[in-house]
């Protein structure tokens, strides 16, 4: 098994906290960030937490990645960028993504005026100014140092799977597998059920031969964030209403109001997939036995122990659950540094 980078090791072994001295620049832990933006507000919050872990330099946020087929979703995320200060991080998708028909609430944010008719949020980048994302994985890997980068992903897989397909090109002379398994550190994936009523879960049905493909090629530790953790820890939408008054318009408390009516909690399934990676206090994750995960045909993911395998997935009971909250509810309606009124 590879080694993780040495942050993320001493993150994983100290306790940390939200106001923690920020680290400097070549130490902050290289990042990219796959989601699924607008199938859920939790990946609006877990990039929250992830502007916050830039802000606090313990990561250095490479680039986002979307895996679903939307209309608004780059612009979007673009909009998240560039009010969080950080409207350099490239956006990569392609058109020919996975359809999802669930409600998106990244449209209606993008939609916001303000009273002079201007977009309410400033935008940095132009309509379809999107890289492909197997192109931003493999410039963005081929530039940093060997072993350094985690990716979390919190959608579907097609990406990590084409990612892992792909041949040599012009930015490196390696497949997509030799060049992950050279630069990739660690996966931490939202995905997959463990529980006891048998759950074959949205993150995988969505693109079922995509997940099987990734879970059993990939060459880099996995470390998973499955269904039932997500369902413990529930951020409360009182501290929505009540916690961010600092700023007169929040983008992603907008997004969390067009998602569901006011007032509603919601599981924080990508948070903490996110919340891994960052400092954090190690007593409130449980960290599996290694072993091997698989997709079956129709959507379930199984893990079998093996003491050679690359996988490893994550639980927690009450008093941690409780713990992993109290975090959320301190970073997460912090200010960010670089926000300006």
């Amino acid at each position: 098994m590879k080694n993780f980078p040495l942050l993320l090791l001493i993150t994983l072994l100290t306790a940390g906290t939200v106001h923690a001295q920020a680290q400097h620049s070549d130490t902050a832990v290289p990042v990219i960030f796959e989601t699924d933006m607008g199938n859920d507000i939790d990946d609006a919050l877990a990039l929250d937490l992830l502007y916050k872990g830039m802000d606090a330099g313990h990561i250095r946020l490479l680039g986002i990645s979307l895996n679903k087929r939307t209309d608004t979703a780059f612009e979007f995320i673009d909009l998240m960028n560039t009010w969080y200060g950080y409207p350099e991080i490239p956006i990569a998708y392609t058109p020919d993504a996975v359809i999802c028909n669930e409600g998106d609430y990244t449209a209606p944010v993008c939609a916001l005026k303000a009273s002079d008719g201007r977009p309410l949020f400033k935008r940095s980048r132009k309509a379809g100014s999107w890289e492909e994302p197997v192109a931003m994985y493999r410039r963005l890997l081929a530039s940093q140092p060997d072993n350094s980068v985690v990716v979390i992903s919190v959608g579907f897989s097609g990406n990590l799977a084409a990612l892992l397909a792909s041949g040599p090109d012009k930015v490196s002379p390696l497949t997509g597998k030799e060049l992950v398994a050279r630069k990739v550190s660690c996966f931490s994936v939202m995905a997959g059920s463990f529980g006891t009523k048998k759950r074959a879960e949205f993150n995988i049905i969505n693109d079922i031969s995509s997940a099987r493909k990734f879970f059993a090629e990939c060459p880099s530790p996995i470390v998973l964030t499955p269904f039932e953790i997500g369902k413990q820890v529930v951020y409360p939408g009182r501290s929505i209403a009540n916690d961010f008054g600092w700023a007169e318009n929040h983008p992603m408390v907008e997004a969390y109001k067009a998602y569901h009516p006011m007032p509603y909690d919601r599981p924080t399934w990508d948070v903490i997939a996110a919340y891994y990676v960052l400092p954090h206090e190690p007593a409130s994750l449980t960290v599996s036995i290694p072993g091997r995960l698989s997709v079956d045909e129709a959507g379930f993911i199984y893990f079998t122990p093996d003491k050679k395998g690359l996988h490893r997935y994550l639980t927690a009971d009450d008093h941690q659950a409780g713990m992993i909250l109290g975090y959320f509810l301190r970073a997460l309606p912090e200010r960010p540094a670089r926000y300006v009124k």
